[in-house]
């Protein structure tokens, strides 16, 4: 009865919300500025400039030039505080930008140096350039370059942004009397463009400076409007434009010494391989890896987990992070299941026989080779194929008595593969369709996804509808079919915004051979109301406020599972860019966790529960800067509880030395989670469940020292500790309460866990050339898990030391060959 007058409530609640969204729709006004996009013409030049950061080239006294930018924050659309002039020019190689960004105090430029890409947080005076050029308010790419030189690029679709993208183009800086000059070439190779004899390309000119916390760009972009790439101005009178050969070659050759953490045994290896690019045409290209080699790639900052879920960890091999915005949409692709753990990885151990053990059994397959094929047609129609291939993966099992050893294939040969097809279409919308498949021939194993996803905006860029659908199937010996699909309409304009969405996952959804899906089963409503005051007013900054309420149910069979709702706040105040927010959760009435149990038609009753965060940060502009959280929790039955805090200090040693240092306390109290299910002596299922404390510490170290913007010295160290120690043990009963169990002896201490996981990720970089580089890296990991709880932090950090560890020292040396290059050479 509880329930049912509970699931009223919810749906007399659903429906005031419902109302209360549709009359801010009705009557909500937005006044913003409705300034006309601007356009600026430019020339086609036959010689090119000298790249050098001094504007002397006869082809800048008669080029373009855009001028009278408008602020974007702090006071957005008010004058800059400081003029800025930009010029540009083509020809049939590329594209030239000269800027001089005027400053009467140049000696007050902040011109921090930092690593090529790693500009979060970087404490310097910018220069962005965002081009579209196919102008469909969607996709661009950006280009950014720092006072002191440093180059940062990467994609946009839509209002995401992919950081990853690597492209190869020349620029200088200059600091001069009347401020900072930036001269850049960026070559066709770097862009995609339409075939037509006359093109008009959406552009945008952001400048950042830094002393002032204040961005501005040469086209006005609304800071109430959701997007950056929709609210570009225009460049035209790009005409006959005859592009190069796009085609180039980077090679590598690596080398390593590394020990075993089984045997602690040295060995070496050498590997070589590179990767192609080839422009199909103007629009289309083609980038293949061969005999890749990712040993450098940083170390993952693994966790303990309790969940019934799996952890996601982020992608950071570079091919598979670079130029992968199409491959992104229906979310149906997670590049970590190409080259992962073998699919019978741990079945090898039930394999073994009398007197036989693992010799070895690699924790990953072998990758030979990957291709990506992207482009965009004239008419906005989007094509990106992948293609990955995996070889035969084996455990070499030894029988210790005769020496003899054979293999256990932990897995077969396998082929990855995903298609996209995406059309924009006009109010810078678009619509996908996407297909992922993977072929284990060998095992007769298929899997495959087919979805789509779609964006539709109005003309004023006020309201958009997003969604999108996949369906799964799996063929072995019979086919397992599920679907998904998601529905969001949200309000992107103005001071009030809202969002409403709907998702359903089934239970037979499956999309994680190649994708990633925490769950499925589940079916979701949420509600989220912001309210945001983007210009400054009193002592405040901005000021950000949202609402959100999220009801689940299960989606077979249909039962509740969760409501909640969360109330945040944040604030960013002018004086010294003080930011601090904070956040609320709530469960206020008994939740069903359907998953933690572990076995179908089970459940575990969550009790009411709250949740509290409270977060500052001070000004990054000094020396000296400090972030600090802390938070709490507390559910309403069996005295659960817990808090965290953390501290996170940044210090700038000079323009070239920065270290910062993450520290992490979390601990639990009283909570309850899965230990095992077996059958009883009657066929019963028996679900324990155990009470425990949860203690973590993390700490991560990282500093680099910059010797130019080309070189580099970066050293990341992380500790993470957790232990877990169980007081209780107890069963789960059918109505998802739990009850003392009475095999209780039989459990122990042998639960617990004592989980350290070190890591250090040192490197020594040097970009060469344009495009090329040396890497120089040391990687250090220890991972351990006992049960035997320590409870002193020396005791343990010396203990974990005291273990076996895995030390890889590797030498590896990229060349950029481009093909045009060589032909002037």
């Amino acid at each position: 009865m509880r329930i049912l007058n509970y699931n009223i409530v919810t749906k007399v609640a659903m429906r005031y919300l419902f109302s209360l969204v549709f009359f801010f729709v009705i009557s909500g006004s937005v006044f913003t500025q409705n300034l006309e996009k601007r356009n600026l013409e430019i020339s086609k030049i036959t010689e090119s400039p000298k790249i050098d950061g001094i504007l002397d080239d006869i082809v800048w006294k008669n080029a373009s030039v855009a001028n009278n930018f408008f602020q974007f924050e702090p006071y957005n659309g008010k004058e800059p505080s400081l003029p800025t002039e930009v010029k540009i020019a083509y020809d049939n190689y590329a594209i030239y930008i000269g800027a001089t960004l005027y400053d009467s105090n140049p000696d007050s430029i902040i011109k921090d140096l930092g690593v090529r890409d790693e500009f979060t947080g970087m404490n310097s005076d910018l220069f962005t350039i965002l081009i579209n050029t196919f102008n469909d308010g969607v996709n661009a790419v950006e280009f950014m370059v720092s006072a002191s030189g440093v180059q940062s690029d990467g994609k946009h679709t839509g209002n995401q942004g992919d950081p990853n993208w690597d492209a190869v183009w020349e620029s200088e800086v200059k600091i001069t009397e009347s401020g900072w000059v930036v001269e850049m070439k960026i070559p066709y190779s770097a862009l995609r463009f339409p075939k037509k004899d006359n093109q008009t390309w959406g552009i945008n000119f952001f400048r950042n400076i830094r002393r002032y916390r204040e961005w501005s760009s040469w086209n006005f972009v609304d800071i109430n409007i959701e997007g950056f790439v929709n609210q570009l101005g225009e460049v035209s009178g790009i005409k006959d434009v005859e592009p190069p050969l796009r085609l180039s070659v980077t090679p590598y050759v690596s080398a390593y010494i590394q020990n075993n953490a089984d045997n602690n045994k040295w060995g070496s290896d050498f590997n070589a391989g590179m990767d192609l690019k080839w422009g199909i045409n103007q629009s289309f290209t083609l980038d293949m890896i061969l005999i890749p080699d990712f040993g450098q790639v940083q170390s993952d900052d693994e966790v303990l987990n309790l969940s019934p879920y799996e952890i996601m960890y982020d992608e950071k091999r570079p091919f598979f992070t670079e130029g992968t915005e199409l491959f992104n949409k229906g979310e149906i692709f997670y590049s970590r299941r190409i080259g992962t753990k073998p699919k019978k990885y741990y079945d090898a151990a039930d394999q073994l026989n009398v007197n036989e053990i693992i010799d070895k059994n690699p924790i990953e397959t072998k990758l030979l080779n990957a291709t990506k094929i992207s482009g965009r047609t004239d008419s906005g129609l989007g094509l990106g194929f992948f293609n990955a291939m995996t070889g035969s993966s084996y455990a070499i099992i030894l029988d210790t008595i005769t020496g003899e050893k054979r293999n256990y294939q932990t897995q077969g040969f396998t082929n990855y593969n995903m298609l996209v097809i995406d059309q924009s279409l006009k109010n810078n919308s678009y619509i996908s369709f996407v297909n992922t498949n993977v072929l284990h021939a060998e095992e007769n194993y298929t899997a495959n996804v087919t979805g789509t996803e779609f964006k539709i905006k109005n003309k004023e860029n006020a309201y958009q509808l997003f969604g999108r659908g996949s369906v799964s199937q799996i063929y072995t010996d019979s086919t397992d079919l599920g679907h998904n699909y998601f529905i969001h309409f949200s309000k992107t304009k103005g001071n009030f915004l809202f969002e409403v969405m709907h998702n359903t996952e089934s239970d037979t959804y499956d999309p994680n051979d190649l994708g990633f899906l925490r769950q499925n089963n589940e079916s979701s409503w949420n509600v989220e109301l912001n309210y945001n005051i983007n210009e400054p007013f009193w002592k405040v900054l901005s000021w950000r406020n949202r609402i959100e309420f999220e009801y689940i149910n299960l989606y077979n069979p249909r039962k509740f599972s969760e409501f909640n709702f969360t109330l945040m706040s944040a604030t960013t105040f002018t004086k010294n860019y003080l930011h601090t927010g904070i956040f609320m959760h709530f469960n206020p009435v008994v939740n069903y966790d359907y998953f933690e149990p572990r076995v179908d038609g089970w459940k575990f009753n969550e009790a009411r529960s709250g949740v509290y965060n409270w977060w500052i940060s001070t000004d990054y502009r000094k020396t000296l800067a400090v972030s600090f959280n802390t938070g709490a929790w507390k559910a309403f039955d069996y005295d659960r509880y817990g808090y965290w805090f953390g501290v996170r200090p940044r210090i700038r040693f000079s323009d070239k030395w920065l270290l910062t240092y993450d520290l992490n306390f979390d601990n639990d109290f009283n909570t309850y989670g899965y230990v095992e299910d077996y059958e009883d002596l009657f066929g019963n299922t028996i679900i324990n469940f155990g009470k425990r404390d949860q203690s973590t510490i993390s700490n991560t170290l990282k500093t680099s020292y910059i010797f130019t913007n080309k070189m580099s010295i970066s050293l990341r160290a992380r500790h993470y500790w957790s232990r877990v120690e169980y007081t209780d043990f107890y069963e789960l009963l059918e109505d998802g309460s739990l009850s003392p169990s009475i095999g209780y002896d039989t459990y122990g201490e042998d639960n617990n866990y004592n989980y350290n996981a070190f890591t250090i990720d040192m490197q020594y970089l040097w970009r060469f050339a344009p495009g090329s580089e040396l890497s120089l890296v040391w990687k250090n990991s220890i991972s351990t898990n006992e049960t035997e709880i320590i409870n002193n932090f020396l005791e343990n950090f010396n203990n974990t030391f005291q273990s076996s560890q895995i030390n890889s020292i590797s030498l590896k040396i990229l060349y950029y060959l481009d093909y045009q290059y060589l032909v002037k050479k």
